[in-house]
């Protein structure tokens, strides 16, 4: 049983050097891609009830006020993706 929360905590910690990155990346991808007059596109991934934790980046990606021209996504990440795609906020759809 220890081992396995030791799994957990690793798994948690993991995920979030992962988003922390995701959106450092995005941030600067942003700067990048204002000047170039690029378009942003947005993959969201599968992963049943861990696909809860697409909502915070949806959530930074308002606040950090980064328009996705693109965005596609699988299983809960497709249903995240199409809620932000018709203009549901990452609040909204948290809530």
């Amino acid at each position: 049983c220890e081992k396995e929360w030791d799994i957990r905590e690793d798994w948690d910690r993991i995920m979030m050097r992962k988003l922390f990155f995701l959106l450092l990346s995005l941030g600067l991808l942003t700067q990048a891609t204002a000047a170039a007059g690029q378009k942003i596109g947005l993959v969201l991934s599968g992963g049943g009830s861990r696909g809860a934790a697409h909502v915070p980046v949806l959530e930074m990606l308002d606040s950090l006020q980064i328009p996705i021209d693109y965005i596609a996504g699988t299983s809960m990440g497709g249903l995240a993706g199409a809620l932000y795609a018709v203009g549901y906020t990452g609040k909204e759809i948290r809530n």
